[in-house]
């Protein structure tokens, strides 16, 4: 199924989503990135508005995201063998697609980390990753088969969508494939997609300007007069390598990096000052004074611990509660699932939790935007606390939206949000 039969099918599901997709101009969105603002924490869907039968970076999940009023969506970026960009988050094609029905092998099951998963960077788009149907949470196939980055881009403008979009790249290779084949697309309002395409990278991929800006599509997009808008992201792991505080620092004083993501593990751990310079040092001529984390919610839900699911879990011992001493668990490539607390160091936490399973952690900590599932449940939460005016984010001479976000989307998978204040 193509772009433009999903367009027409996914619009017609609109009625069945009780939301408002809001007026909002994307640039407003990017300048919410840079400047805090005490009344809004940004939400960015991670892989949209995935679960309950909507699958991770799907054209479904995405139109559901828009429609639930949230302004940002987080997508997983990698090469395939013959250059295409597909949205695929593993590095194999097994638990996301029906690969090893369409191959004829035993289906990967991510609760052994068994079965057929052959690795996207092997496998050509064209004429196959592009035929392959895509799975939901529960491992069920779904009529929508692997999207493009340009693709999806495409739709977001045919169906006149007002997101901005993070990609997050799995591969360095991707991020100038992906600058060259988005250059000559936009979004509804005319937009380059350049603008709203939010370079989200590793910060020890280009750890000064001079590196990042000596890029052969950073000097096209500057000599096109395109606004860049980029976001290092900064881990724990970078500390013993290179002075990241000073990246950071010189990255304030471009005009086209926005913010930072900072993944802190836990308060006192090796990335604190970085949040502290962000929060506490920049000053008002920065480029930007805030800070954004993931909200690691894990990946079983009620479904996939339900008899419904259609993983063989015979070989795995399903949890009693999704959650074990407040750690979530984590979907590994090739591997049984994790707790996120068994993937943490001494370094990064000296309690050996994970703070980034805990969502009053993350807002007692001032991070100005989050990436997380169940955004739509969030985003209400937030809005009780006085943190969701999108006001800041209508176009000029736009009112807001009747905001009745899907809470009913999310069902049983609802009130994980609320358990892990």
């Amino acid at each position: 199924m193509r772009t433009a039969n999903l367009a027409v099918l996914i619009s017609s599901l609109a009625p069945l989503v009780l939301a408002a997709q809001q007026p909002y101009d994307v640039h407003k969105i990017i300048d919410a990135f840079r400047r805090p603002h005490e009344d809004l924490t940004i939400l960015c869907a991670h892989r949209g508005l995935r679960w309950n039968g909507t699958a991770d970076n799907s054209y479904d999940a995405y139109y559901r995201a828009s429609e639930a009023g949230l302004e940002c969506i987080e997508t997983d970026i990698r090469v395939s063998s013959d250059g295409y960009l597909p949205m695929i988050h593993d590095s194999g094609l097994g638990r996301e697609t029906n690969v090893g029905e369409v191959e004829g092998q035993a289906a990967y099951n991510p609760f052994t980390g068994q079965g057929h998963n052959p690795k996207v960077e092997d496998s050509a788009y064209s004429g196959f990753i592009e035929d392959l149907h895509l799975r939901d949470e529960a491992g069920r196939v779904r009529g929508e088969t692997v999207p493009t980055l340009p693709g999806m881009v495409q739709y977001i403008h045919d169906v006149g969508m007002n997101v901005v979009l993070q990609l997050d790249f799995k591969d360095e290779a991707g991020v100038e494939i992906a600058y060259w084949q988005l250059k000559n697309l936009t979004n509804a309002a005319g937009v380059p997609a350049n603008e709203w395409c939010i370079y989200k990278l590793q910060a020890n991929w280009y750890r000064t300007p001079e590196e990042f800006e000596a890029l052969a599509w950073v000097q096209d997009a500057f000599a096109s007069g395109i606004q860049l808008a980029y976001i290092p992201v900064y881990n724990s792991g970078d500390m013993e390598e290179w002075d990241v505080l000073a990246s950071m620092k010189a990255f304030a004083k471009t005009n086209y990096t926005i913010s930072a993501e900072i993944n802190m593990k836990s308060t006192d751990g090796p990335l604190r000052p970085l949040k502290d310079w962000v929060e506490d040092e920049a000053s008002d001529d920065a480029a930007f004074r805030t800070s954004g984390i993931f909200f690691a919610i894990g990946d079983f839900v009620d479904p996939i611990t339900s008899p419904r699911t259609y993983f063989d879990t015979a070989n795995y011992t399903l949890p009693d509660d999704i959650r074990t001493n407040n750690s979530a668990f984590s979907y590994q490539d090739g591997r049984a699932p994790r707790l996120y607390d068994a993937m943490v160091s001494e370094d990064e936490s000296p309690d050996g939790h994970d703070y980034r399973t805990d969502f009053g952690w993350i807002i007692g900590n001032a991070f100005d935007w989050v990436i997380a599932d169940a955004t739509d449940e969030l985003a209400a939460m937030l809005a009780m606390d006085g943190k969701r005016n999108v006001q800041h984010l209508l176009a000029k001479g736009e009112a807001a939206a009747d905001e009745q976000l899907a809470l009913g989307w999310y069902k049983k998978a609802r009130r994980r949000a609320r358990e892990f204040q």
